[in-house]
């Protein structure tokens, strides 16, 4: 299934907060380290402050937005994990005057540390991207 435009922006926009030390994504990045930290791998609560107040802007939804989060695996670097966050609103209204429930999934590699782990990354090839350099250069 493809994602709507503006629920890719918003997951997009989302992602780009967390790599901030802005305190709109602190509540998210509590429930994602959260997550890490739990024995069975989870975390599950309601959105407060900015970052609420932000995705009921996106929306135009003035119901609360619940956050789930799971650790799909962990690194080998420790406090290093693969998560699965999902941010969720009731009441969404559509361009046809409906409202719909609206769920934002999305999955990231994150550290405890709020910068992704170096695994898996090949590094070398990250620099030619961001240098510009063409594949064979």
């Amino acid at each position: 299934m493809k994602a709507p435009p503006k629920t890719l922006a918003m997951a997009l926009a989302v992602l780009g907060l967390l790599g901030t030390r802005d305190v709109l994504a602190a509540d998210l990045k509590h429930h994602l380290i959260a997550a890490m930290d739990a024995p069975d791998g989870r975390s599950e609560g309601e959105l407060s402050g900015r970052m609420a107040e932000f995705f009921k802007g996106q929306t135009r939804s003035s119901a609360p937005v619940r956050v789930q989060v799971r650790t799909l695996r962990k690194f080998a670097t420790a406090g290093c994990a693969r998560l699965e966050a999902t941010l969720i609103q009731d009441e969404v209204p559509t361009k046809d005057g409906k409202r719909i429930p609206l769920a934002v999934r999305y999955e990231l590699n994150l550290c405890r540390d709020g910068q992704p782990p170096s695994e898996g990354i090949d590094l070398d090839a990250a620099s030619r991207v961001l240098s510009g350099e063409t594949p064979g250069q």
